[in-house]
């Protein structure tokens, strides 16, 4: 990140951004992919920062290009722009396309690929809308509305170029999310004993207006979370109930739903349960190329409440080194079984799925240079 730049007093800007690069190697290919380098070694993102604080107020933007080399195809989106003001010590509001305050903040896993709570909208998602914070006495409480979510900005798909995972229009299926109130409260805690961190409870509800039927269908979701530090160890938790409860003509389908992001859609399935645990390490290096490495493990189950779906998995081993200066680099060992980034099945793994389904691996590699 670049020196700030201040134009009075009290008042700093930062610019700056980052380039990601990934390699990959995906089990569910053919030999002859996975040995051609120009397929499994790509640009991944492209990133351009802008934050600022002047007095109480504040903001933060970023945009994304993204790039698939092996269609040729590009897409770019917002991943937030807000501008946030402090009432004082205690409370912030914040307006703009921001985080959505729901379960584990800022992220319920450690992985490149997040958990897959995180494909079905519902970890680190970002809509359009105006949010109050209050932290008080170890407590800290969040109300949210988002008229709107984020939008779809460049890209070929029809409603799907965006960076967080919302139902979208695919051209057959017109639901949308709207009017969506969120509701979180934490508590901070710490133990003689060394344990620190936070448990907390988040509340969801929207609606989903069909723009066929010209009616409302609504959108809800629960969760639970725990997040616990002992030194260097990191231990995280989280169950998620969810309903997306769709009003689509007679002939659509309402089992499942269209959501979209990085400028593909897929189908997810319309209600299910969400169990999240992830543990990590971290070891801080000081006097070295490396500021610190931080190896976990994280796991994420998907129960679909349809009986005819099968549920899916996700298990990431993997580790992340913070080198002193720019450089950050993730390394994983993805396993996935019905699901639409660790196997062959894109559209319909979090959706009905298959039951013969085995498990898929990826191996992952990302750099990320921050300037």
């Amino acid at each position: 990140m670049s020196q700030p730049d201040s134009t009075e007093p009290g008042t700093s800007f930062h610019l700056g951004g980052a380039i990601r690069v990934n390699a990959f190697r995906k089990s569910w290919e053919s030999a002859q992919k996975r040995r051609k380098l120009s397929r499994n070694v790509r640009l991944d993102a492209v990133m351009l920062d802008l934050d600022f604080q002047s007095g109480r107020w504040d903001g933060s933007a970023q945009y994304r290009v993204y790039y698939y080399s092996d269609t040729g195809r590009t897409t770019h989106f917002p991943h937030h722009a807000w501008v946030g003001y402090r009432l004082d010590d205690r409370q912030k509001i914040q307006a703009g396309i921001q985080k959505v305050p729901f379960g584990l903040l800022p992220f319920a896993s450690n992985n490149f690929f997040f958990s897959l709570a995180f494909y079905a909208g519902l970890e680190d998602d970002y809509d359009a809308g105006i949010s109050y914070r209050r932290r008080q006495a170890g407590w800290v409480f969040d109300a949210s509305y988002f008229p709107a979510d984020e939008g779809s900005w460049g890209g070929n798909s029809n409603d799907s170029a965006r960076y967080s995972y919302d139902i979208v229009s695919d051209g057959v299926r017109e639901n949308r999310e709207r009017h969506q109130i969120n509701l979180r409260l934490a508590r901070e805690f710490a133990f003689d004993n060394g344990i620190h961190g936070e448990a907390g409870l988040s509340l969801q509800y929207g609606l989903l207006p069909n723009g066929i039927t010209g009616r409302n269908g609504h959108q809800d979701a629960e969760a639970v979370h725990t997040n616990l530090r002992y030194g260097n160890w990191n231990l995280k938790a989280e169950a998620i109930r969810y309903r997306y409860d769709v009003e689509n003509p007679a002939y659509q389908d309402d089992r499942y739903v269209v959501m979209g992001a990085y400028d593909f859609p897929y189908h997810v399935a319309a209600s299910g349960q969400i169990y999240v645990a992830s543990l990590s390490h971290s070891w801080d290096i000081p006097g070295s190329l490396l500021d610190s490495i931080t190896v976990y493990s994280d796991y994420s189950y998907f129960l679909k409440t349809e009986s005819g779906y099968s549920d899916s998995q996700q298990q990431v081993f993997g580790a992340g080194f913070d080198f002193d200066g720019p450089l950050y680099v993730t390394t994983d060992i993805a396993l996935g079984q019905n699901n639409a980034y660790i196997g062959p099945d894109f559209t319909n793994a979090l959706a009905a799925g298959n039951r013969d389904s085995g498990w898929s691996s990826r191996l992952n590699l990302n750099v990320a240079l921050y300037f």
